[in-house]
């Protein structure tokens, strides 16, 4: 009769021959790395979105602003009031053919001094060469619109009927402008300067040169100039805006 041993022995060999090749459930096994690498990637996102928000809190707390950081080195423009003398003031009045412009000459303002030198008949299809002089008590670099710009108005018994640039036809009140600064010369004291300002062709409807040229005595021409900025070295001659706001008016008569 064998042994408890052998009897042992030979059951266990039994079992073996009998139980299948060891295995694992990778099945499982993967869907629970799987779950773990999940949870690990949402903890460091959350971590990242943390992190994030922080660096933008301490950003906001450095600039000392509770909202977005915009356009920091720009300066503030100021705001116009409501009902403000600026968010009312009325738009500069127009050269408008028909109007009366009566402002009376004045040739002199401060250091400087100008005329009409020549106004000179170029043939009687088109309007006169007018030259202006400039006088200075000191040495001074005048700052002015081209000699081509500088505003020129033909009158009849005080009435607008040509000139330019800036003159307007009847009922046409939209806004003129030029050129404010393009040009310059040096004035100095006994030395005069000229301007060639050249023709200004515009006449108001019905009116033409040959009928200007058959009795010129009853029209003459005004050049108008200013205001003036006195700056010490320089002297501007801004661009004059009617009604008659300027610092310089000179007048001369057409030739006959």
């Amino acid at each position: 009769m064998p042994s408890d041993d052998r009897l042992f022995r030979e059951r266990l060999a039994n079992l073996a021959d009998r139980a299948a090749p060891p295995s694992f459930a990778t099945d499982r096994l993967r869907a629970r790395v799987r779950r773990r690498r999940n949870v690990l990637a949402a903890g460091a996102g959350a971590a990242s979105i943390m992190v994030v928000s922080l660096v933008t809190v301490a950003a906001a707390g450095i600039f000392g602003g509770g909202g977005p950081i915009t356009d920091t080195g720009a300066t503030p423009r100021p705001s116009t009031p409501t009902g403000s003398t600026a968010a009312t003031e009325e738009e500069p009045g127009v050269y408008l053919c028909g109007d009366r412009y009566d402002h009376p000459g004045s040739p002199s303002e401060g250091i400087l001094t100008a005329e009409v030198s020549s106004v000179a008949k170029v043939n009687s299809h088109s309007g006169p060469a007018v030259t202006v002089t400039f006088v200075a008590t000191r040495a001074v670099q005048v700052i002015s619109s081209p000699p081509s710009l500088l505003q020129v108005l033909y009158l009849k018994d005080g009435v607008i009927v040509g000139g330019g640039p800036m003159v307007n036809n009847p009922g046409d009140t939209r806004a003129q402008s030029v050129d404010a600064i393009g040009y310059g010369f040096v004035l100095t004291p006994g030395k005069p300067h000229q301007q060639q300002l050249g023709p200004r062709e515009l006449l108001c409807p019905s009116l033409t040169w040959s009928e200007i040229w058959a009795e010129p005595n009853r029209y003459e021409v005004a050049v108008v100039l200013g205001p003036l900025e006195d700056r010490g070295e320089d002297l501007v001659i801004n661009v004059p805006l009617p009604p008659p706001a300027a610092s310089l008016v000179v007048k001369a008569a057409l030739p006959g």
